[in-house]
């Protein structure tokens, strides 16, 4: 996944060199655990793979993904797969474990290299470098630019029922802290700018809110376009903001599409279904086109 902040290279570099050699871990732990616990904290979300190389060591090149958070006995937990790269080679991977003690203090990683993830956190992590390569943060952003494809579906959409459809998807956005190239993504896959449609299941309006979906997000009358886009922008920062998601945009996707429950069931990554993969691929290649 990108990563946009280089700050993160930075700190991180010193993290995986205490996969490898132990020794490094003991003479730089003061920096190094300040460094991990600002990562921790702050920076690597589940799903995202920051790959870097050491300038003291160019030939490697270092990988290092969170593939679940978790709680355990009332604590924040993380799950980690990591692997070095060498000479175009890849090395075994290995995988750590750590607990969260308070604010920016965590346990030591216990390090193994068992391979019960591996396959499963290998094929999550390649669909999510497919579909995350280069896309933007979710973030609301004040100034951007709509993909060519999805301005003329809101032009012509808002000429058609005369609404101000752009100020209101910015409204939303901005109340919910989110790209609006994203929640404009959302809405040309569900609805393509349709305020009055229903699908054959019930799912109505915009961002094709389901009955239970709608009241439990506000939303009296799922055709009113202004309830509507705010309740589903509403929902859609709700899973976003879900255990094992956490910010990660296509889990969020998937769980908008086939429900939370699915993306947990298969393990925290997009279900097997077509339909959700197609669905997951189709908007965030609406977003990245920006």
């Amino acid at each position: 996944m990108n990563i946009q902040s280089m700050s993160l290279f930075v700190l991180i570099v010193s993290l995986f060199g205490c996969v490898a050699l132990k020794t490094k871990v003991d003479t730089k732990a003061g920096r190094l655990m300040d460094d991990v616990n600002f990562l921790l904290d702050e920076k690597l979300l589940d799903g995202e793979i920051a790959t870097w190389r050491d300038k003291d060591e160019p030939k490697l090149e270092r990988n290092l993904a969170v593939f679940l958070t978790f709680s355990e006995n009332g604590k924040l937990c993380r799950d980690y797969y990591t692997f070095i790269v060498e000479n175009g080679r890849e090395k075994k991977p290995v995988f750590g474990t750590t607990c969260r003690l308070s604010k920016r203090r965590w346990q030591r990683v216990n390090w193994s290299f068992r391979d019960a993830y591996q396959a499963p956190a290998r094929k999550r992590f390649e669909f999510f470098q497919e579909v995350n390569r280069n896309a933007p943060e979710p973030v609301y952003v004040s100034d951007y630019r709509l993909p060519s494809i999805l301005l003329k579906s809101v032009q012509k959409a808002e000429i058609k029922h005369e609404l101000p459809l752009r100020e209101m998807i910015n409204k939303a956005s901005k109340k919910e802290a989110l790209n609006p190239v994203l929640i404009h993504s959302v809405i040309k896959q569900e609805s393509n700018y349709n305020p009055k449609v229903c699908s054959h299941v019930g799912a109505c309006g915009l961002m094709q809110l389901m009955p239970l979906t709608a009241k439990e997000v506000g939303v009296s009358d799922p055709f009113n376009p202004s309830q509507n886009l705010m309740g589903g922008t509403r929902y859609l920062r709700k899973m976003l903001n879900r255990r094992g998601i956490k910010g990660n945009i296509p889990l969020a996707l998937a769980a908008y599409n086939a429900g939370y429950g699915n993306v947990k069931k298969y393990g925290y990554q997009v279900p097997p279904f077509k339909e959700t993969q197609n669905y997951v691929k189709k908007i965030m290649g609406y977003f990245k086109s920006q």
